[in-house]
């Protein structure tokens, strides 16, 4: 019995290791498999890096770009992802700022839009966008500044950031596609608007008061061309027809405004010294209209009173409403 024991342990030690040796093969291949493949993953992780370094030493920041996206998609959670995320964020700023200066319209929006995946209410990107991306774009971003605006949002890193100048610019923006859209109420509303955020400030207002002042002429231009498309026999005749009446009082109606406006524009752009040419432009349509609407005024007396009262009223008017 003993030596049986004996037998059958003998016998059975190097089944067992031979079976334990079958056992441990696969796993042991597994993991040396599962060791490769790691080290195959640093190294294709190494390799994406690799890629954007490349690129960033060789100044291609276009491609960098691209190798640092396609390296956070890949590896979200690699050793250089939160680097490169952080690298990413400036290098889109600094070629929106590219395309902004060099005035690639179709660049900068793109461009913006990219940023604006990230950080939607970015006014730093947005209020830039109302100026520089053509229509309807334009008027998009326009309307979101004032939004932003409105609800106490601010530009970063801009000193003395003032308000109420932002949203007259912003708001012109509105007036000016209006005003191509062929909508002159509408525009000449919103150019008083803006008028009334920054009255002071030249750039802006003597923009909007131009802008007045050409729906103005228009407007006056029609009146008149619908007066003298009325037969001379009626416009002559001792008891003028209802229609024409209405056309008189109408031309009346618009050389007044047009006059006021036209008085505005030059009182203005005297005191803030703009460009003499198209002051003296403007003054000539305002004193042909204003000769045209009162001919007993031979010396021009009453126009120069408009003038000077235009000047005192510009000159005791606040720089720009509270912010």
């Amino acid at each position: 019995m003993i030596l049986r024991n004996s037998f059958a342990l003998a016998t059975a030690g190097p089944l067992a290791l031979a079976t334990a040796a079958l056992v441990t093969l696969p796993a042991a291949r597994a993991t040396a498999q599962a060791a490769q493949t790691g080290m195959e993953e640093v190294q294709d992780e190494g390799t994406a890096y690799r890629a954007w370094h490349q690129a960033s030493q060789q100044g291609d920041n276009t491609k960098a770009m691209e190798a640092a996206k396609a390296y956070l998609a890949k590896y979200p959670t690699g050793q250089y992802a939160r680097f490169l995320a952080g690298w990413l964020g400036t290098a889109k700023m600094a070629a929106f700022d590219a395309a902004l200066r060099e005035k690639r319209a179709a660049d900068a929006l793109a461009a913006g839009r990219e940023l604006l995946k990230e950080d939607p209410d970015n006014l730093n990107v947005i209020y830039p966008l109302a100026f520089a991306a053509p229509a309807p774009d334009s008027v998009e971003f326009a309307r979101k500044a004032i939004a932003l605006l409105e609800a106490g949002k601010t530009m970063a890193n801009v000193p003395n950031f003032d308000k109420n100048n932002r949203l007259a610019w912003l708001t012109q923006v509105l007036g000016l596609d209006a005003q191509k859209s062929g909508k002159p109420e509408e525009a000449i509303k919103l150019f008083q608007q803006s008028l009334a955020l920054a009255p002071q400030d030249a750039p802006v207002a003597g923009k909007n008061l131009y802008a007045i002042y050409g729906l103005r002429y228009a407007s006056y231009s029609e009146a008149a061309k619908a007066w003298n498309a009325i037969p001379e026999a009626d416009r002559t005749a001792a008891e003028p027809k209802p229609e024409v009446k209405a056309a008189v009082d109408r031309v009346k109606q618009e050389s007044e405004t047009l006059i006021d406006s036209a008085a505005t524009f030059v009182a203005f752009a005297k005191a803030k010294n703009l460009p003499a040419a198209a002051r003296d432009k403007v003054n000539q349509t305002l004193e042909m209209i204003y000769k045209g609407r009162h001919p007993e005024d031979a010396t021009l007396a009453g126009l120069q009173k408009l003038l000077q009262e235009k000047e005192t009223a510009l000159a005791a008017a606040p720089a720009a409403p509270g912010n």
